[in-house]
């Protein structure tokens, strides 16, 4: 077998951290972000609906409108999502738009 045709585990990875929302999120980010960037790559929604809407004007202007009501809503939640962007070194509104669905 070769690194790229081993099959997934049906396993849940542990991950012990600690720290302020977006060092958690950041080392979530960092320890799985094969995962999560193969997630991403391979999600149809994300790619075929919500990266393309969020790419017009209106689709940005909504989606800045709404993260603007969560982060005054819930703050910690969106600190934790860019931690794990960061961490995953994807871009935010990808994993904003998928996650925080």
């Amino acid at each position: 077998m070769t690194a790229t045709n081993i099959p997934r585990r049906q396993a849940i990875p542990v991950l012990y951290t600690r720290g302020t929302h977006y060092d958690v999120g950041f080392d979530m980010g960092r320890t799985f972000a094969s995962l999560i960037k193969s997630f991403l790559q391979l999600s149809i929604p994300l790619n075929n609906e919500y990266l393309p809407l969020y790419n017009t004007e209106k689709g940005k202007n909504a989606y800045n409108e709404t993260l603007e009501t969560v982060k005054n809503s819930f703050p910690q939640y969106i600190r934790e999502l860019e931690g794990v962007a960061e961490g995953a070194q994807v871009e935010f509104h990808k994993v904003n738009n998928k996650f925080g669905k």
